[in-house]
């Protein structure tokens, strides 16, 4: 038949097995998610038509081609072919429908989708009689009778709907009589009422519990969030499971104010961790990191855990709300709640994917050959040295790029070495480029089922993720696994059983390289490798020994198992009294085997040589760690009349037990076997092991009345065994106190435009035990004094073996005791205009005193250190702001926005420094200072007014760097540039020039719904960072850095460095340059002091993540049996707006390694991810 669609579209679906292929769901659904999208258009379509003598079937195709509209019927069974005539002008589809099928013997149904169904009024088949409909009027109001603009008034289970006018009332036509309306705004609860016949339906809509009755979790328990005292942030797991980020740290960055997440050297390398911080720095020992708890047990490494299984966070930050926990919370407390089951609730099968592509957000492409050479043997005349590419090469070099000369090097004078081709080739390889992918495609999948009733409630979850590497000569990558489990069991009334696991295996596997060092040695050697190296010999083997040493070499695996378990009840006797007891075990293992070997390589010229590790050997590490922890804690809460009380009190022990073991053994027997049990050749043996263990009291008075006046105080007295007896105690108390200036009856005329008005403001102190163990020991470092694998530096030989040396203890001090973190918060939480706007501000003052420092200096004769005291001190001062926007414009259309401004600056208030030196810690100090020269240009004559620099070279000339001279011995211009005695009161021409530390710190994130589209967006970034560019970055400085340096890359500043007005070379005259002029010596190094012309802005702005996602329609799933189904595409880094030159990582200018400070190309690169993903829950 023409037209035979009717069976196609409108019958009965297909049972669909739950174990359908994903793929082919997910695009079914995005099809018809787009129908469904433009039925509502095609609702409000309006037709003009004026025919005469037309068939039926025509008419429906001229609908048709106007509109989303599509007709379905067995044209055997209808006149089709019935000649008519119609004349309607900007009329609705049912007008057209009615006056069209008026004149026939047809009858209509239109459909979701709009799919409309003809049949004929003789077939008998009918369709059901209309229902009644009616015109439904009335008006909304809050609870004060104060009429409510904007409400969006819907018919449940349609799109058809309407918003209230100004004065609250609305008029909805067409609403059946047995129809339900479905009245929702914005900061109010949503009120559903059944039609059953009324014409006028006037509503009451109630204030939204979200935010005011919402329960966050704190130490053990959970509050109202209104009644919060202390300083606490939450995050919703919802914003954390869809997102394509590699790692939960990641997922948390500026997600909430002052929580830094910073990139260290392992850069964006699979399975890098990253660094946690809250409210900046906290003690010049570096251990301030915030205590990370999953469930309630510590979790070191958040990077396990699989983010779909989150669902909430926690922050706390002052000492109020932190107090609870003791010593391991000194800086924060980091709590994640995992999802559990709910009572009441169905089975659930959830699974969720995530396919993304990893791209190199830049990744530098090296100058061509000829440029490089010309501008290399610059650099080596500026120093009086022969040329390293002479004319003659300088000529093979042009001739490759030209096509004229075919080989990568001299036939007849090939390279000797294997590493003297970098010298000697002509090629013209882009090795940057030619190292790193363009993509990798990541994959997470998850699968969780949960469900409960009355005596048990449960969560089981299992998820896979691989991250591939972007290393093109050889793989590498990071795969994990999860498994969790949360089961509740209410086994009677008064008596409830938690039973939590987690387990969590990773493993990372990549090339060894040529060192221990792993991937980071391995790209900053990459640099040594000029454009003019050959890939090839003549015979067709490779020429490059880094390549031939990653594709040929052994590997480093690691492999890391956690495996956390939770035992614990909750006995509630009376009403209101509850005791928890829980015993929580974890045990975490890694395991390290690498397998360095001999790699043989052909030279150009024939000479057979190593390239890789002297012997083949096997290295093999093993570490576990035993955690425990026992908690115990009883509560009781009462309410009396208009006062509410809360009393907890509880006892808590944990033990941390730690172990090492490192073996290594040369020559192994067969490469086949990478095992030390198969190695003949030397060994290498050696151990460790540390333990700890903490033990407190604890105990939180809650009181507020009418939730208008609150008070909250905290105190923990804790143990510690990294401290001597008698030093081991420490009392520490909190108390917080708020003001809810909202609850008052005179706010009741200011309510309606400011809704919540909540002043608060928080004291207290925390001991921080997160120093090295055994302090309070004296310990003697007993070890063989050789450098292992270098057959050079043994050491003295004593009846030829060598001998053991101990080295003379440290005094120590039995004295050593807690450092004490003390914070003042005060902070301000309002909403405004019906909840729409919110408003949380903070400022804080966090003192950490008692940090170990270094005593003062004892006479060297004593042949020991000075003991290490308790006489350090800073002090952090910040403020938090968090605005927060959320409207509905109509029933389908919903927004909102978010912005949050963290900053702080740490100064330093004690340090023995009797000196004065400014390379240390000192008084007065601001954390991030850089001291350097003022640079005054680049000198461009000889004889030109300067002055003397001779103190950092005795030689100037045209293109060298001149200081400017700013103060002497007598605090004036003494015409010297000299350090003084780098000390405060002689700094000479030093000044601080910048400050590293990261301010202004901001996130902005903003979400739009309409009908079943919703859009997301994030922006992260740095207002003020300042970074002082190191002499050893040889990325930046290209050939100002290094004689053996490759780094010239296009589009960087390498080639803007001074030449003079005559030069004649390719690259002609630059005297208004912005490096010097480059020496292919050392004596660069005066043009490469700490100095302010090479300060650089590092602030940013960063698109963390877009997303778009479709929720498919009820309707349409119920026919294929699933609950619930959303198909989404993300990206995770998409643009980035920084000053600094394209060569740095703005993410990654706090990471350091061995060659340079935060540097793409010598980190493993940041990637952009573009990513789609599905959510479906049957």
């Amino acid at each position: 038949m023409e037209k035979n669609k009717l069976k196609d579209h409108c019958g009965t679906f297909p049972l669909v097995r739950k174990g359908f292929l994903i793929m082919r769901l997910f695009l079914f659904l995005m099809i018809l998610g787009v129908l469904q999208s433009t039925a509502s258009v095609s609702q409000t379509k309006r037709f003009s038509l004026n025919e005469k003598d037309i068939s039926v079937k025509e008419v429906l195709n001229l609908i048709e081609k106007q509109s989303g509209y599509r007709f379905f019927y067995e044209d055997e069974k209808l006149n089709v072919d019935e000649k008519l005539s119609i004349n309607i002008d900007n009329s609705t589809i049912e007008e057209v429908l009615v006056r069209l099928f008026k004149q026939t013997n047809i009858e209509y149904k239109v459909l979701e989708n709009n799919f409309v169904v003809l049949k004929s009024k003789n077939s008998g088949d009918h369709f059901n009689a209309p229902q009644q409909s009616k015109t439904v009027s009335g008006k909304v109001t809050d609870s004060a009778g104060a009429p409510l603009p904007g409400v969006s008034v819907v018919i449940k289970g349609t799109t058809q709907g309407i918003i209230t006018d100004f004065d609250g009332k609305y008029s909805l036509n067409n609403v059946p009589t047995d129809a339900t309306l479905v009245f929702s705004f914005v900061g109010m609860k949503t009120v559903e009422s059944a039609v059953s016949g009324k014409s006028v339906i006037n509503i009451t809509l109630a204030e939204e519990t979200i935010g005011i009755e919402e329960v966050v979790a704190v130490g053990y328990g959970t509050q109202k969030k209104i009644n919060l005292s202390g300083s606490v942030d939450v995050v919703s797991g919802e914003k954390l499971e869809n997102r394509p980020a590699v790692s939960t740290s990641l997922l948390l960055q500026g997600a909430a104010p002052n929580v830094m997440v910073s990139l260290n050297s392992y850069g964006g390398e699979p399975g890098a961790e990253q660094n946690l911080s809250i409210r900046g720095v906290g003690s010049i020992s570096g251990n301030d990191s915030p205590l990370t708890l999953v469930d309630g047990v510590e979790m070191e490494n958040i990077n396990n855990l699989d983010p779909s299984t989150i669902e909430s966070v926690s922050i706390l930050k002052d000492a109020s709300a932190s107090a609870i926990y003791g010593s391991r919370a000194a800086f924060g407390v980091i709590l994640i709640t995992t999802k559990r089951g709910k009572s009441g609730q169905p089975l659930n099968v959830q699974y969720t994917n995530n396919i993304s592509f990893a791209i190199p957000i830049y990744v530098p492409s090296m100058e061509d050959s000829y440029t490089y050479a010309i501008a290399f043997n610059q650099s080596r005349a500026n120093a009086g040295l022969s040329p390293t590419f002479p004319d003659a090469q300088v000529e093979r070099i042009l001739g490759y790029q030209n096509g004229t000369y075919e080989s990568e090097y001299d036939p007849a004078n090939p390279p000797y070495s294997n590493f003297r081709g970098r010298w000697d080739g002509n090629a013209n390889n882009n090795w940057t480029k030619l190292y790193w992918k363009d993509y990798s495609v990541n994959q997470k999948h998850n699968i969780n089922i949960s469900g409960g009733d009355k005596k048990m409630n449960y969560y089981f979850s299992a998820g896979y993720f691989d991250q591939p590497g972007l290393n093109s000569w050889n793989e590498d990558s990071y795969k994990r696994y999860n498994v969790l489990a949360n089961i509740s069991s209410q086994v009677n009334e008064w008596f409830r059983f938690d039973f939590d696991t987690k387990f969590m295996n990773s493993q990372k596997d990549y090339p060894y390289g040529r060192s221990e060092n792993g991937r980071q040695f391995i790209f900053s050697e990459m640099l040594d490798f000029f454009p003019t190296g050959p890939m090839y010999n003549l015979d067709g083997s490779l020429n490059n020994p880094l390549m031939v040493v990653v594709q040929e070499g052994g590997r480093s695996v690691y492999d890391d198992s956690n495996l956390l378990i939770k035992l614990g009840g909750e006995i509630e006797p009376i009403k209101g009294w509850k005791t928890y007891i829980s015993y929580n075990y974890g045990y975490n293992t890694e395991e390290n085997l690498r397998n360095p070997k001999p790699i043989m390589m052909t030279a150009a010229n024939g000479k057979v040589s190593n390239v890789g590790q002297p012997l083949s050997g096997a290295i093999r590490s093993l570490s576990q760690e035993k955690y425990q922890l026992f908690t115990a804690y009883t509560s009781f809460e009462k309410t009396i009349g208009k006062h509410y009380f809360k009393a907890l009190v509880g006892y808590e022990q944990d033990n941390n037990h730690y172990e090492y073991l490192y073996g290594k053994k040369t020559e192994l027997i067969t490469e086949d076997i990478v095992a030390i049990s198969a190695a003949i050749g030397e060994s290498t043996l050696t151990d460790s092991e540390t333990h700890w263990a903490t033990q407190g009291i604890f105990g939180r008075l809650n009181y507020n009345y009418e939730e208008k006046y609150l008070f909250e105080f905290s105190a923990r007295y804790d143990g510690s065994s990294r401290f001597a007896d008698g030093s081991r105690w420490g009392f520490f108390p909190s108390v917080s106190a708020a003001y809810n200036i909202a609850k008052e009856n005179f706010w009741a005329e200011i309510k309606p435009y400011v809704n919540t008005l909540k002043l608060r403001g928080s004291y207290g102190s925390l001991g921080n035990q997160n120093v090295d163990n055994y302090l309070y020991l004296a310990t003697i470092d007993v070890q063989e004094r050789y450098t292992p694998g270098d057959s050079w530096n043994r050491g003295y030989l004593i009846n030829g073996e060598i001998p053991l040396y101990a080295s003379q203890p440290s005094i120590i001090s039995n004295n050593l005791t807690w450092e004490t973190v003390t914070t003042l918060n005060v902070g301000l939480d309002a909403e405004f205009l019906k909840n729409r706007l919110s408003l949380s501000a903070e400022w804080y003052n966090r003192v950490t005193s008692d940090m170990i420092g270094p005593a003062e200096t004892l006479p060297s004769i004593l042949g020991a250190s000075s003991p290490k005291t308790n006489n350090a001190k800073l002090s952090t001062k910040g403020y938090e702001l968090s605005i927060g926007w959320k409207d509905r414009i109509s029933s389908n259309l919903s927004y909102n926005a978010r912005v949050t401004l963290g900053d702080y600056k740490t100064t330093i208030l004690e340090y023995m420094n009797v000196n004065g030196v400014i390379s240390t810690w000192y008084e007065g100090k601001v954390v991030g200072d850089i001291w350097g020269l003022t640079t005054d240009g680049i000198i461009q004559e000889f004889g030109e007014e300067m002055p003397d620099q001779s103190y950092y070279y005795a030689k100037w000339s045209p293109g060298d760097i001149k200081y400017k001279d700013i103060s002497g011995p007598d605090g004036v211009p003494d015409g010297k540039i000299t350090p003084g005695t780098n000390t405060l009161d002689d700094h000479g021409d030093l000044s601080v020039i910048a400050n590293s530390s990261t301010r202004y710190n901001f996130g902005i994130s903003a979400g739009l719904n309409w009908k079943n589209f919703d859009v997301s967006m994030f922006w992260q970034g740095v207002g003020k960072s300042e970074m002082a560019v190191q002499r050893d970055a040889e990325q930046y400085f290209g050939l100002m850095q290094t004689a053996n340096n490759s780094c010239i890359f296009e589009g960087g500043l390498m080639l803007d460095y001074w030449r003079p007005a005559d030069e004649t070379n390719i690259l002609g005259p630059n005297t208004d340059a912005f490096f010097p002029k480059p020496y292919g010596s050392a004596e660069r190094n005066k043009n490469l002091q700490i100095q302010s012309r090479y300060v650089l802005d590092a602030a940013y702005i960063r698109l963390k993540n877009l997303q778009i996602g479709y929720t498919i329609p009820q309707h349409i799933l119920d026919r294929i049996f699933v609950k619930k189904a959303r198909v989404y595409v993300s990206g995770e880094n998409l643009l980035t707006f920084s000053k600094l030159p394209d060569l740095f990582e703005p993410e990654t200018t706090v990471a350091s390694n061995s060659r340079g400070n935060g540097l793409m190309g010598e980190i493993y690169p940041i990637t952009k991810m573009l990513s789609f993903g599905v959510s479906v829950t049957f």
